[in-house]
């Protein structure tokens, strides 16, 4: 019993830490995209967009862990990050939510691929971006970059603290 209990809290002490993590990398990660990829004009124009979907993208990533599954901690988790990025982002719920749902797709009856799992989040980010009117490959490196970095530092988050 009390084994849980320090779980629970554990797991959420580990979810602020977890979104301060997060907020720092967004800044990181946007200025090294910005530092290979300078030469995108999507980067200059659309860089709130960027960060707040790099820290979208990370925190659901995040919250597919299995130490999550079937945990009573996880709907103050859910919540708790949902509310920061709602606070930081007007539209970051509906971005959360949508994103949430993109990953769960990708996941749905099938086993885990790391290369398949970042590509679903470079396509969640382009779109997210650039929006869904059109979609040129040739524009999708940085996308990429962004989803196979948050891949392989978020996925199964909780699991690693």
């Amino acid at each position: 019993m009390i084994e849980h209990a320090n779980e629970e809290t554990s797991l959420k002490h580990n979810s602020r830490r977890l979104y301060a993590e997060i907020y720092s990398l967004k800044d990181t990660l946007y200025n090294d995209l910005l530092e290979r990829f300078g030469e995108d004009a999507s980067l200059r124009e659309h860089a709130e967009r960027w960060k707040s979907g790099i820290m979208t993208a990370a925190v659901s990533t995040a919250l597919f862990s299995s130490a999550l599954s079937g945990s009573k901690a996880f709907p103050y988790i859910y919540s708790y990050l949902k509310i920061k990025l709602q606070a930081l982002h007007p539209a970051g719920e509906a971005a959360f939510e949508d994103c949430m749902s993109t990953i769960s797709k990708l996941l749905n009856g099938t086993d885990y691929h790391s290369g398949a799992f970042a590509e679903g989040l470079a396509l969640w980010l382009y779109f997210n971006i650039k929006g869904k009117e059109s979609f040129h490959e040739e524009d999708t490196l940085p996308f990429l970059l962004a989803g196979q970095y948050i891949n392989q530092y978020f996925y199964n988050w909780f699991d690693k603290q």
